[in-house]
């Protein structure tokens, strides 16, 4: 479904990415873990090609790029098959929520708009927003913003989705209600998902692979199990322990 190999990426002198490899299988929900900086957040947009890498291949759902040979037509055609749910929500506060869902649909997809509507309430119902549809995100809670946000990267029906720290923006007791909306949509739909967290105790519950990330390379991966009960890297270790 998805697998990369030996991607880079540098922001100036700084090598964030330093050759990552990785696969998921279709449907797998993969947990990325690790301290903040070390370059989970750019693996993930690296994979939309919201940060282009300067070295690697791609590959989702048979569609391949090379980074450093492909062309902008390639990079949409990964893109149609991802979508990202950012931790700032990234909504249209121009749009009300309704017309933030449809958007892409409309705009990239070129769905007809009667279509595009139908769908967009099905998510809306399903992230528990139908009350909201005609509200504008300035009306809305962080926690609802996100959850439009989720409903909008379901709706172009994705072959991967990518959760970049979905609560981190969040206040405390509006991040079990997010939680429970990913875990759910983990269970009902069968998509991958890579999902960068801080929240432990999801990712354990969540996942059927977690990915320790620390210095720009995947350190060890493995079952939540394997992970959170009998790491084999003193750095996962010592990152684990931290938390406790």
């Amino acid at each position: 479904m998805i697998r990369v190999e030996n991607l880079h990426k540098s922001f100036g002198d700084l090598h964030v990415l330093k050759g990552i490899d990785f696969a998921a299988k279709k449907g797998e929900v993969v947990a990325i873990i690790g301290p903040s900086g070390m370059g989970k957040s750019t693996f993930l947009r690296c994979i939309n090609f919201i940060e282009r890498p300067e070295k690697g291949r791609l590959e989702i759902d048979g569609v391949r790029v090379d980074a450093e040979s492909c062309k902008e037509k390639e990079i949409r055609a990964v893109r149609m098959k991802s979508s990202m749910v950012f931790q700032n929500y990234n909504v249209f506060k121009n749009k009300t929520v309704l017309q933030n869902v449809m958007l892409p649909m409309l705009s990239v997809q070129n769905m007809d708009k009667q279509a595009a509507q139908e769908r967009a309430l099905g998510y809306l119902e399903q992230v528990g927003l139908m009350d909201k549809t005609n509200e504008y995100p300035s009306r809305l809670s962080g926690g609802q913003q996100q959850r439009v946000g989720i409903a909008r990267a379901m709706a172009v029906n994705p072959k991967v989705i990518l959760f970049d720290e979905p609560t981190s923006s969040l206040d405390p007791e509006l991040v079990a209600g997010i939680l429970e909306i990913i875990r759910r949509l983990a269970k009902e739909h069968e998509r991958t998902m890579l999902i960068v967290t801080h929240e432990m105790r999801f990712a354990r519950d969540i996942a059927d692979r977690v990915l320790f990330m620390d210095g720009g390379v995947i350190l060890e991966e493995g079952t939540p199990e394997k992970i959170f009960s009998g790491p084999e890297h003193e750095r996962t270790k010592r990152f684990l322990d931290q938390l406790k």
